[in-house]
């Protein structure tokens, strides 16, 4: 929804690419179904009616403000004039005491022709381009959704780039990758390096391409050349099916975090935002004694897919929701003609990459591998984050995947009890992450035993149970963290620690917090 600050704001940048100034006080001018027209067949952009050309905000005739949105409405719906129709709606804003109106345009999927002629925009004029041949081409390709990385963004120079976001991708590969090439280039040297940008040659300019402000824009820069884009990433304290039955559960979401910032950022973003909400998994793998994050093993995987893979020309937002047996992905994007529609599987997509410029700065920077490993990957580290997951993926108008990574209750709630499971190195029973078997715990540690527990609530239940199973860990494993009790009994470390301190008559930690031991005070 378009605000007054925000209509002044666009009144003073001056017209251009995407902005466009019209009177039309007292009615609507042909020139301004041709900047519609070219808008659709370009970038998308902003009509403030009622500003001249120099900014200056006069306002339309107040009383005849609906009937000029009417009017408005009425044009881009009639298939003589506009062909296919837009969709749109104008805004009628009061701002410094006028009455204005403001049409958000969209960038349209399709070539748009008004009165049977081609408009596009070139700088801050609308250009007929119905018999020129050359530039009709360069419309029709610039619609093929598959190019749309590769197109040059008018106008766009390194100004509107973000110079921090280049550094930051320096620090990373100057600890993965310390003799990269990158850490020896300027910002426009990578950009060249990347084909994210070309030289013109004969005039020397340096063009650069979507793509480019994609992964290196300012937020500024993005607002302006594109203004629908944005990321939401949602966690929801419910499972997937009680997200779609609203009697179950009416909040649409407990945390949120909504992203218009450069897609290297947007990665960062989503991948802290992971680290928050789903469980860490302890996994030593065989031979070694480093400890592998399965989860963002996993994720990260995901994560990259959903940023490389959408669809940028479309002016759709990208969803990644977590919930508490779920991650859903969302976003838009149009896959090849050959990849059916409907119901897919990993291995239908293992080698098909949509915007490769965005692939080749994440692979660079180790955030995706080569093609096909990212499904590799996820068939690799999904079983052992959780032996029962479950990959959904449709492709329709939005590309929607899906991967189970717990197990819960769909009534409750609750993570249900699962039986021990063999180890992928070792091949011997195992305890499950939310499962601890009781069997080495003696009552008597505490003040409860099963004689006693009808005297008790759930709760008290559950957290003696939790003592049990910290006593059992200990006796297992005197090193063992927190952290890794945590993990083990399903519960969030400060629950751990509040246990800890009710048993601290039983109990004891010697040494240091980081390489210390536990010692059992009561035998």
């Amino acid at each position: 929804m378009m605000t007054a600050d925000h209509f002044i704001k666009l009144s003073k940048k001056g017209e251009g690419a995407t902005i466009e100034y019209k009177t039309c006080t007292e009615q609507i001018s042909e020139s301004l179904y041709e900047t519609v027209c070219s808008f659709l067949n370009h970038s998308g952009g902003h009509i403030l009616v009622g500003v001249r050309n120099n900014g200056e905000i006069v306002g339309v005739s107040p009383e005849k403000a609906e009937t000029l949105k009417a009017n408005i409405i009425t044009a881009i719906k009639n298939q003589e004039l506009f062909l296919p129709c837009p969709y749109f709606t104008p805004q009628i804003i009061a701002v410094c005491g006028k009455t204005v109106i403001y049409l958000d345009i969209p960038c349209g999927q399709y070539v748009y022709r008004y009165k049977d002629r081609y408009w596009d925009r070139n700088g801050d004029a609308d250009i007929d381009i119905t018999d020129q041949p050359e530039l009709m081409l360069t419309v029709f390709e610039r619609k093929n959704p598959h190019l749309f990385e590769e197109r040059i963004a008018e106008d766009l120079t390194m100004v509107h780039l973000d110079h921090d976001t280049f550094q930051f991708c320096r620090n990373i590969l100057a600890v993965k990758k310390p003799e990269h090439a990158w850490l020896q280039l300027s910002d426009e040297e990578i950009l060249v390096h990347t084909r994210l940008a070309k030289r013109d040659a004969a005039t020397d300019e340096l063009k650069l391409k979507y793509a480019a402000l994609i992964l290196f824009g300012t937020d500024d820069a993005i607002a302006d050349f594109l203004p629908r884009y944005r990321f939401e990433a949602m966690f929801h304290m419910c499972t997937y099916n009680q997200y779609n039955d609203e009697r179950q559960f009416p909040n649409r979401y407990d945390d949120r975090r909504t992203m218009r910032c450069n897609l290297i950022k947007v990665y960062n973003q989503l991948i802290q935002f992971t680290e928050r909400w789903l469980p860490d998994k302890f996994y030593l793998p065989s031979g070694t004694t480093q400890r592998v994050d399965l989860r963002l093993e996993l994720f990260r995987e995901i994560i990259a897919n959903l940023c490389v893979h959408a669809d940028y020309s479309a002016g759709y937002a990208c969803f990644y929701h977590v919930f508490k047996d779920r991650v859903v992905t969302k976003n838009p994007t149009r896959l090849l003609p050959e990849i059916p529609e409907g119901q897919l599987t990993l291995r239908q997509l293992s080698n098909y990459t949509k915007n490769p410029l965005l692939v080749r700065v994440f692979h660079e920077l180790s955030w995706v591998e080569d093609m096909g490993s990212g499904t590799r990957n996820i068939l690799r580290y999904a079983p052992l984050y959780y032996p029962g997951y479950n990959v959904e993926i449709n492709s329709s108008s939005q590309f929607i995947f899906s991967i189970t990574y717990t197990n819960v209750s769909q009534e409750t709630g609750e993570n249900v009890p699962r039986n021990n499971i063999l180890s992928q190195e070792t091949g011997e029973n195992v305890p499950r992450n939310d499962e601890m078997s009781q069997k080495t715990v003696n009552d008597d540690d505490l003040n409860i035993s099963s004689d006693d527990a009808q005297k008790h609530t759930k709760a008290t239940i559950k957290k003696h149970k939790r003592q049990q199973g910290i006593i059992s860990l200990i006796r297992q494993n005197p090193g063992i963290t927190i952290e890794e009790m945590a993990e083990r009994l399903d519960a969030n470390e400060r629950t751990i620690k509040r246990d800890i301190e009710a048993l601290k008559n039983i109990i004891k930690h010697v040494g240091p917090t980081k390489g210390g031991t536990w010692i059992i005070i009561k035998k």
